[in-house]
Formats: C-alpha cells, structure tokens, sequence
C-alpha cells in the first residue's frame, strides 16, 4: 500500500506540466497524499517493544492501522517516556495549515526533539531546509529509517536528521522553529532560550502549547498550532 502510494506520487511530480516538489502552492491534494505517506512510513519503522510501550498492547497491529495516521494516533494510547522527555507523534493533518503559511520554499526550519522525522520531512516536502534534533538514539535511528523508506518523496538533501542536545543549537540560524508543547522536561528553559535567541523575522510554531510564552507574542492561530513571534523590546 505504501510502496504504490509513493509510486503514485513519483509519477505526479514527474509528469509533463507538473509542479516541482518545492513549488509553492502545491495542491492541496499532493500535499495531503504526502503527508499520509510521511505518517505511514514513520509508523511502519516503530520497533514492537515502542509500540507496547505506547499501546500497552502486544502482537501484530492491525492493517487498517498501519495505512491510516488518524488510526495510529488512536491507536496508540500514550506517550512514550524517554530520558528527556515525552514522545507522542504530531498528526500532520493538524499541521498542514500553519506550515502552509509558514513553512516555505527555502526557509530554514528546525524541529525541536524531533522524534519519527514526520514533522522534519513535512517542512523538507514543502521546500523548507528542514533541520531535525532528536536526543534519544532510538528515535534518531527510527526517523533515519522512515527517511529512507520515503526515498524520492523527501529529498534527503532538506530532510536533515541530527541526534544530539538542542539547546546546544544556535537558534537564530532559523527562521522558523517547532516545538510540541509538553515535549521536554525543561521546557521553561527551551521557552526562554527561544525568545532569547530566535531572530524577530522569525517565527515559532507550538503544537498544544497551554500557556502563553514569556517573551513571545502570538500571532496567528491555526487550529491547536499557535505562531509566535518575539515580543516588542524583548
């Protein structure tokens, strides 16, 4: 199923008149089959100790789950608890509106703890050169497994995968950051360091952030991802 989806795809940005991957706007519909296909190939790479963890289930997960991210998000229950926080996977669906806004060709763009890679091959399908930091090593060899499951669908070039600790990370090198709320353990202490560093042209993208940042301002909302932007004399 996911072979032929991204076979599918292949044949669409090749075919004569068609837009390039990094053309901006891609059709809703393309970006949409990508963004399945992303979800997909990153649960496909999730080991069976990760998914009991998550599911509290043991056994083969059923095939209507593997092919459907909506399914996967239900189908698993938790978070999974690592050394330095949580991990539970963004549905891109819910993304898709504020990285069309935000995420553009050319940018560059920064996951913070980025797990599976979805969120990272997401921004590198729309354009962005996509920059991921994921601190637990079974997530960074899960995600560079699932990138290179996706082949040709995300150029590896713009989906790059780092493990390591991103608050030893420049951040004003980006011009847009992600961050899913609740993610780390010292999440304080990311917050500040992103008003302090971030440049005031760029932009952060929380994910199910509960309270309002100190030193940023929102600016724009798009479903439960808010964009942020330095506040005034900050």
């Amino acid at each position: 199923m996911l072979g032929l989806l991204l076979f599918m795809l292949s044949l669409a940005a090749n075919a004569p008149g068609a837009p390039p991957v990094d053309s901006d706007p891609i059709p809703p519909a393309r970006l949409a089959a990508a963004a399945r296909a992303i979800q997909n190939a990153c649960f496909a790479e999730y080991p069976p100790d990760l998914l009991a963890r998550m599911t509290g289930r043991s056994g083969p997960v059923p095939e209507a789950v593997r092919s459907d991210p909506r399914l996967q998000i239900q189908y698993l229950r938790t978070e999974d608890v690592t050394g330095r926080g949580l991990f539970y996977p963004s549905l891109l669906d819910d993304l898709i509106p504020a990285f069309r806004a935000e995420v553009l060709p050319g940018r560059r763009f920064l996951d913070l703890g980025s797990g599976d890679g979805r969120v990272v091959f997401l921004a590198a399908f729309l354009g962005a050169e996509a920059t991921g930091i994921e601190y637990e090593r079974e997530m960074d060899r899960l995600a560079r497994r699932a990138r290179k499951r996706l082949g040709g669908l995300v150029p590896s070039g713009r989906a790059r995968l780092r493990r390591g600790d991103f608050f030893r990370e420049d951040l004003s090198r980006y011009d847009v950051l992600f961050y899913y709320g609740q993610g780390s353990y010292v999440e304080d202490r990311l917050l500040e360091k992103i008003a302090r560093e971030m440049r005031p042209a760029a932009v952060a993208l929380f994910s199910f952030m509960k309270r309002s940042p100190p030193g940023l301002e929102l600016v724009a909302t798009h479903g439960n991802v808010g964009v942020y932007r330095r506040a005034p004399g900050n």
